[in-house]
């Protein structure tokens, strides 16, 4: 496996708040973010679970009937930050 610089990686995290923010309301199954990028899902579920812990990101694990997701994720942005953002443009 190539060696990513740490440049690259925040540029990928970027591309992914990015394709997040286009529709802020609908939150994005992990495939549909790898599909954008042209990244693999599991190299693209490593970059949102550290997007995740730096609180940028949310996991939605439920679907809109309550019930749990055995194997997949939903992702958003976290609406605090959503409203600095939005604050700052």
């Amino acid at each position: 496996m190539v060696k990513l610089s740490s440049k690259t990686l925040n540029l990928l995290k970027d591309d992914i708040i990015s394709i997040l923010y286009e529709d802020s309301l609908k939150p994005l199954l992990t495939i549909e973010i790898a599909r954008e990028l042209r990244r693999d899902k599991e190299f693209t579920k490593e970059l949102l679970n550290k997007l995740k812990e730096q609180e940028i990101l949310i996991e939605i694990k439920k679907n809109n009937k309550g019930k749990d997701y055995i194997k997949r994720s939903r992702w958003t942005i976290n609406p605090e930050v959503l409203k600095k953002f939005q604050n700052e443009l």
